[in-house]
């Protein structure tokens, strides 16, 4: 059976729906906005599962609007498996805004989170604040923390010694 929402607010509405019962607003007003804008309407879906392939495709899709609203979900979630997501995907989309943030994660009671997060800092090059987390982070109590910092600080040396040469 196939569900459908009201892409302002997420909350169920009929298919032929052409203003939420819920909200009010224009329901069709939704084919205007942009794919990305889309997407980071859709942090929002109250579908954790939709959230979760959301955060991966604007990783994928590595675009900078993403930034400060995955940031924006990051801070204000306990799911850490959402974390995972969305530290993964500002990793990959590179945009040096996250760092700070990124930083923080490596403090983050869950050690997956923390490993996930040792791992996308290697894609930050040339930041002594990354290199400086990423080395704090070897002493970490969980070795697979530990060594996703370490490969992360290789990355990061291997490709600094690369635009050296």
């Amino acid at each position: 059976m196939i569900h459908y929402f009201c892409p302002f607010c997420w909350v169920e509405v009929s298919e032929d729906e052409k203003t939420c019962p819920h909200c009010g607003r224009n329901i069709e007003e939704w084919d205007e906005k942009s794919y990305t804008e889309k997407l980071i309407s859709a942090l929002n879906h109250t579908e954790r599962s939709t959230v979760y392939r959301v955060c991966y495709i604007l990783g994928e899709k590595r675009d900078r609007a993403a930034v400060e609203p995955l940031i924006d979900l990051l801070c204000n979630t306990h799911d850490h498996f959402l974390m995972l997501e969305i530290v993964e995907a500002l990793g990959k989309i590179g945009d040096e805004r996250a760092v700070p943030f990124l930083i923080r994660m490596l403090s983050n009671r869950s050690f997956l989170v923390r490993a996930k997060t040792a791992t996308a800092l290697g894609s930050f090059e040339g930041l002594d604040e990354v290199v400086e987390g990423l080395k704090r982070t070897t002493s970490d109590c969980s070795q697979y923390v530990r060594e996703s910092a370490e490969a992360s600080l290789h990355k990061l040396s291997a490709t600094s010694r690369r635009r050296r040469a």
